[in-house]
């Protein structure tokens, strides 16, 4: 089993440091005294994910789909219950997270690429690869910070594909990674996702675009009411999320 959640609780404190910014701590260091409020975004969660599914998390939005992926990243810690990966995992989480805006995109591909798994050689033999494909090459000098949105998106994306192919990880999790791209991307990304992972390989993505979903992932979830009230294929997870 390549993940396995057993009996998964996530609670945060609502009012609490785990969601405050430093100088949010400092700023409200008089309110210490009052009480702090649980608030529980998963619980009972029970999920088992075999080698090579490719996963659709759909729900509301608040409902849990992002803490239920940063929970199999490793990102957050449950609260109570077990998780359990077999292999390394390869995230889309944040836009941006982990580059350097004031570096060109050539330096940032080596550093988000060695975040996400690829040495130094490997990311150096494909770089030109990831350029063309997130269709940069002409900006492989330009500082990241000044390109639009969507083309940071194309960047790292790209990354992600490329440790994809490589097969460096075993579980890859994405979370509407696809926001701010152009169609001509987006397909691109849509044919590598059917094409690039193995059997062994992983992929969950949460997302609102439905119709993404029933492209690319032929099984699914939906989170709601703090737990997973529907497991199966795609379609049939969707009918229970808009009939919900």
């Amino acid at each position: 089993m390549a993940v396995r959640l057993h009996s998964v609780n996530k609670t945060f404190m609502e009012g609490g440091r785990n969601r405050r910014p430093l100088y949010r701590q400092m700023m409200m260091m008089k309110s210490e005294g009052r009480r702090q409020r649980a608030k529980v975004v998963l619980d009972g969660i029970n999920l088992d994910i075999e080698d090579g599914s490719r996963v659709a998390v759909v729900g509301k939005n608040g409902a849990g789909k992002s803490t239920l992926l940063r929970l199999i990243a490793g990102i957050y810690q449950p609260t109570a219950g077990e998780v359990a990966v077999d292999g390394p995992v390869c995230c889309f989480l944040e836009p941006g997270a982990g580059a350097a805006p004031s570096l060109p995109v050539r330096d940032n591909v080596f550093l988000y690429a060695s975040l996400a798994g690829l040495g130094y050689r490997e990311t150096k033999e494909s770089l030109d690869r990831i350029l063309e494909f997130s269709s940069l090459t002409d900006q492989a000098y330009s500082w990241v910070e000044h390109l639009s949105f969507g083309m940071q998106q194309r960047l790292f994306m790209s990354i992600q594909l490329e440790v994809m192919r490589q097969r460096r990880a075993r579980v890859f999790l994405f979370d509407e990674f696809l926001m701010g791209v152009d169609k001509a991307f987006r397909a691109r990304v849509e044919d590598a996702l059917t094409h690039f992972p193995s059997s062994e390989q992983v992929v969950l993505h949460a997302s609102h675009d439905h119709d993404l979903m029933l492209r690319t992932c032929p099984q699914g979830i939906c989170i709601d009411d703090r737990g997973i009230r529907a497991q199966g294929a795609t379609s049939e997870v969707l009918d229970a999320y808009r009939n919900g």
